[in-house]
């Protein structure tokens, strides 16, 4: 391979890694249990925070705040407190935040495409009822086991 065409190949490498970084920074933003929930929810209007735990079964109100604090920090959401007894607080998307809402609905459609196939996948995967990751688990615990068998013969052979 000559020098050039080899340097082409580190470029190429270079902008794939780049384009990994990202798509996983993109994915970072929206990982935890309840984020995509609430970027939804707010897609559909301004909300009270009572209002979007009402709609998070299973959310604690500390978890709920924390997801809308690191979706603030992040630009996606916008918080705007009233001055009024008792104190209302409303939480809506940004502009930023709007714009994260079509690559969500690619991926909803992705899924409403090719989920099936996916399950699918999943279950070919499994061997006799075991899942393949827990297979592996399994012979390599079966290993373990068998080379810490050995070792006081070894030590004793000495």
């Amino acid at each position: 391979m000559r020098n050039s065409d080899s340097r082409e190949a580190r470029q190429l490498q270079r902008s794939e890694r780049e384009l990994i970084e990202q798509i996983e920074g993109t994915l970072e933003l929206l990982q935890g249990k309840w984020k995509v929930y609430l970027v939804f929810l707010m897609a559909r209007g301004v909300h009270r925070h009572c209002r979007l735990l009402e709609c998070l079964p299973g959310a604690s109100k500390k978890m709920m705040t924390d997801t809308l604090r690191t979706l603030e920090r992040d630009g996606l959401v916008a918080r705007r407190i009233f001055a009024e007894v008792p104190l209302r607080v409303e939480y809506s998307l940004t502009p930023l935040g709007w714009t994260i809402t079509d690559p969500l609905m690619a991926l909803a459609e992705w899924q409403e495409a090719h989920g099936e196939e996916a399950r699918e996948a999943r279950l070919r995967h499994r061997f006799d009822g075991v899942d393949v990751a827990e297979q592996r688990a399994a012979e390599r615990l079966a290993a373990a086991r068998e080379a810490a068998r050995r070792r006081p013969t070894a030590a004793i052979a000495r």
